[in-house]
């Protein structure tokens, strides 16, 4: 067994926003002085890297983005991938 990680593969395009999307999770857990999966886990984010939904609505349709957590983060979630090359 490993450390916890997940060893998630992702399409090389996908790369980058996931990055960005987890060094964002980061900085929120840390400001609200919660672990980052309490936000997403990283099978979320792998699938908004992926999917790279470009609305609210597109977001709100990703398994594990629950209305709670839309309101919340959508909107920074959505600017980070828009910053990411997407």
């Amino acid at each position: 067994a490993g450390g916890g990680k997940v060893a998630i593969s992702l399409p090389p395009e996908a790369e980058a926003p996931f990055a960005a999307l987890r060094a964002w999770r980061l900085g929120e857990a840390r400001e609200q002085e919660i672990p980052p999966y309490v936000i997403f886990h990283d099978a979320v984010l792998h699938d908004i890297a992926v999917e790279r939904p470009a609305t609210l609505d597109a977001l709100g349709r990703i398994k594990g983005v629950g209305a709670s957590k839309l309101d919340r983060y959508g909107a920074a979630v959505l600017q980070v991938l828009a910053g990411s090359g997407g």
